[in-house]
């Protein structure tokens, strides 16, 4: 039987820790195009079972759609993800020091608040204001499970890295 495993998380969360053997392929970078380079076409003579993960099956369940949509079938979803794979005491292969992107979120948006704050009392009373934008982006990012700032940041240089020859560790 014929396998193939998608990670469609980020290439820093990849880089962090992902199930041996799987292949990145972000879920905004899916596409027919990316699909056929990856796992071959739709439909093809002994087209292999794809299993898809991502941190807890939220964007695996995303990418299931997209790879229903573009003719793929034999999808099976890891319930969980790399969450409960690592929690389940299976091994992940980490790729060195990495901060998450979760980390990064904190540390941007913890210093422009701290900024704004410095900036209100010394400046303006207005820059205070920018407290509760940054507070209402992330309500939304927590309803939505879509964080702008996660984007951004994940698009930076240092996040597109995923060469794991480095340091790499089981």
């Amino acid at each position: 039987m014929n396998i193939e495993l998608l990670d469609v998380r980020t290439p820093v969360e990849y880089r962090a820790g992902h199930i041996p053997g799987a292949k990145l392929l972000s879920l905004d970078e899916i596409s027919k195009e990316s699909l056929a380079r990856e796992v071959g076409q739709p439909n093809e003579t002994g087209q292999a079972s794809i299993y898809l993960t991502c941190k807890g099956g939220f964007r695996a369940e995303q990418a299931v759609d997209k790879l229903l949509d573009s003719g793929y079938q034999n999808l099976v979803l890891v319930e969980g993800g790399t969450d409960s794979w690592e929690q389940s005491g299976l091994p992940l292969k980490r790729c060195g020091g990495v901060i998450s992107l979760e980390r990064q979120v904190q540390i941007v948006i913890g210093s422009i608040l701290l900024l704004k704050v410095v900036f209100g009392f010394t400046l303006h009373e207005m820059f205070f204001l920018a407290g509760a934008l940054i507070g209402a982006g992330l309500i939304m990012a927590g309803i939505t499970r879509w964080c702008g700032m996660a984007k951004l940041i994940a698009m930076m240089p240092w996040n597109r890295n995923i060469n794991c020859r480095e340091k790499a560790l089981v």
